[in-house]
């Protein structure tokens, strides 16, 4: 978790010359596979390891990570196309990545530098998000604690980290009808749990859409901040926007969420 060494961090992408239309090539490709594994996905809740690699290898997972962290920084329209492409052969497969590969450009968008240079650094960013806030968080002197469970958070089986929000103690003297502040977070795979409660439903059986536990999950100051994830503002520019040059980090990340989800 500590900063040092991160600073300032470049990483070069798996296949710097990749382009656009060769990364959707690569997921139409993968239809036939993803048809032959639609029971087996739906049986075990989420797509397979050697889907997981097949995705991996095709760089599905960098879509949207900024360029200086070793991602491909590609656009929407390419995103869209990429998880539709997954969609005709399988659609719990494209809704289970399609998400974990959607909050990289929150993430980008939102943070300050010295949180992406840690979040990024690994050079392997999957990402599960519930907009929804669960569970409590507090302010220590080594940073931020979570205690909480949250349901439905699609696309964690595979995900490194965890975007999402819990409720703050509210401010002395607040009104009892008043909406307690949140924090708005990051935190990576090894600070949560994922239950084994997903798959007994009608559709979508293999989402991955799993619940998280977070008992004492403890994460560095700049890894979080006050903020509501629905309307987080940008009326004079992200952290993102000025860190990596690009329109597409500079805006209110909803919509872009509901294209996800489309």
């Amino acid at each position: 978790m500590s900063s040092a060494g991160t600073v300032g961090i470049r990483l070069n992408p798996p296949e710097p010359s990749l382009t656009q239309e060769e990364m959707v090539a690569r997921a139409a490709a993968l239809r036939p596979r993803l048809v032959a594994d639609q029971a087996e996905t739906e049986k075990r809740t989420y797509y397979s390891r050697d889907m997981h690699e097949a995705f991996l290898a095709a760089g599905f997972y960098h879509l949207y990570v900024p360029r200086r962290y070793g991602g491909y920084e590609f656009d929407v329209p390419t995103y869209v196309r990429v998880v539709q492409e997954i969609a005709r052969g399988c659609v719990s497969t494209a809704w289970c990545l399609g998400l974990a590969m959607n909050h990289a450009l929150m993430v980008g968008s939102w943070w300050p530098q010295e949180a992406q240079d840690e979040i990024f650094a690994g050079g392997d960013f999957r990402c599960a998000s519930v907009a929804a806030p669960v569970g409590r968080a507090a302010r220590t002197d080594a940073g931020w604690e979570i205690n909480g469970q949250v349901a439905f958070a699609s696309g964690v089986p595979w995900s490194t980290f965890y975007m999402g929000q819990a409720l703050l103690a509210p401010p002395e003297g607040a009104a009892p009808d008043d909406l307690p502040p949140m924090l708005l977070f990051v935190a990576p795979r090894s600070e949560w749990e994922m239950l084994d409660d997903w798959g007994d439903m009608l559709g979508l059986k293999g989402s991955g859409s799993h619940s998280i536990r977070f008992t004492g999950t403890r994460i560095p100051l700049s890894w979080g901040f006050e903020g509501n994830m629905l309307d987080v503002e940008v009326g004079g520019g992200t952290p993102g926007s000025r860190l990596h040059g690009n329109p597409m980090y500079s805006g209110r990340a909803v919509s872009i969420f509901t294209i996800s989800l489309a």
